[in-house]
């Protein structure tokens, strides 16, 4: 059984990732939560979010805290505001895009765990997308 997780404001800072100079904060790991997801806040700014992808080892989830986004979900693309939730099962291409002129915020995870290498790695070697996103179980799309 693990121990609860309580991360105060500020408590874990937030990293620039390979996505577009989006900042992720992790907020839980799989290790803190017997490996049943992964929990992330974002800020993503003006022009950010990742390529198109898809997950092949776990589901993703979003709720977005403020701003707006544009997903492409399948073959559709949604503009999402503040207080919207949404599900994306695995194998499903996703990505995310600000569009606007302001930040956005959001929490999302992962369900399982498992996939916390990838930013890590994505951080340091952004170059490497292909290869690192191919040892997490993920494939990505740059025409979309």
């Amino acid at each position: 059984m693990t121990a609860p997780v309580v991360i105060r404001p500020n408590e874990r800072d937030g990293v620039p990732t390979a996505a577009g100079g989006d900042i992720y904060a992790t907020l839980a790991t799989g290790a803190e939560t017997s490996g049943s997801h992964y929990t992330v806040h974002a800020v993503i700014p003006a022009g950010g979010g990742p390529p198109a992808h898809i997950h092949t080892r776990e589901d993703e989830a979003f709720f977005l805290l403020s701003g707006e986004l544009t997903f492409l979900v399948g073959k559709e693309e949604v503009a999402l505001g503040a207080g919207t939730f949404l599900n994306v099962p695995r194998g499903t291409k996703h990505r995310f895009q600000n569009t606007s002129n302001a930040d956005a915020e959001m929490i999302f995870w992962f369900a399982p765990a498992g996939i916390e290498g990838l930013f890590a790695e994505l951080g340091e070697h952004p170059e490497d997308i292909v290869a690192i996103g191919k040892r997490y179980g993920v494939e990505y799309f740059f025409d979309e």
